[in-house]
């Protein structure tokens, strides 16, 4: 099954992002749990010697948890510079390479495994970039990952959507978790039963004000869309506080597969 492609304003991705460098993990406590789901699963693959690529990297975090050592080479693979500069900062682990998803400058069959956490929304052709990814895995290698999927962010759609606004900048690419596993299949990807795991948190905040904060600052409204007037804000605050509100604070639903495939032999 094929993805639909999109076209997601990379230039203001990039940016966006590399504003928020030094902030997001900070923010992103979702992110972060997730990525260590991710690290979790993919400790007891790596073993000695061999390379590795994440893909939309950020600053390194899953390199940093993962503990990629005893040889292993690491590729942090990121569209934005500011965060890669960062992990090295940092001293986090991997060979920072600032480059795009959709066109990944690694040679085929070269990899000896691959992750990609929560940044396919951003490619372009998510088909395409599943497709590039299974080209640069040697027969047999794993690909981790894990993908946003249809219902996060449920409030903040239907607040938008109760002003006659898109639920979310069309950039912004969730898929229904099955059109998710189905397109790695289709791009050439092996994926066993047991090997996608749905996860879903509710993360609460204290108003609406700081929902909007926090997807700004996690890169959810970087690709594109019409940016709200101030009075525009003020109404959608009004909106999803009327909404949500409970106990004096709101919510904000995230919805993900995390999982494991293997690329197919041929």
């Amino acid at each position: 099954m094929d993805l639909p492609s999109h076209r997601p304003s990379k230039g203001r991705i990039a940016a966006r992002f590399g504003r928020a460098a030094e902030a997001y993990e900070s923010g992103a406590v979702v992110q972060a749990e997730i990525v260590e789901r991710v690290a979790s699963a993919m400790r007891g693959s790596i073993g000695v010697g061999g390379l590795w690529c994440d893909f939309g990297s950020g600053g390194g975090l899953l390199a940093e948890r993962v503990g990629a050592g005893g040889g292993v080479r690491f590729i942090c693979l990121d569209l934005a510079f500011a965060p890669l500069s960062r992990a090295l900062r940092l001293g986090r682990p991997g060979m920072a390479v600032c480059g795009d998803i959709d066109f990944p400058p690694v040679r085929p069959a070269s990899l000896d495994g691959a992750s990609v956490v929560s940044a396919l929304q951003w490619a372009e052709r998510p088909q395409e970039a599943l497709r590039g990814m299974a080209r640069a895995l040697k027969p047999g290698a794993s690909l981790y990952f894990s993908a946003f999927v249809e219902g996060s962010f449920a409030e903040l759609i239907e607040a938008r959507s109760r002003m006659g606004l898109p639920g979310l900048p069309s950039e912004v690419w969730l898929p229904p978790a099955d059109e998710f596993t189905a397109a790695l299949d289709g791009a050439g990807f092996d994926v066993p039963a047991d090997g996608v795991e749905s996860f879903e948190r509710v993360q609460m905040f204290p108003d609406a004000r700081s929902v909007l904060v926090s997807m700004s600052g996690t890169g959810v409204t970087a690709a594109g869309g019409r940016l709200l007037g101030r009075a525009e804000i003020e109404e959608l605050c009004e909106r999803y506080t009327l909404l949500f509100s409970k106990d004096g604070t709101v919510p904000l639903t995230y919805r993900a597969v995390i999982g494991k495939a293997g690329v197919r032999a041929e």
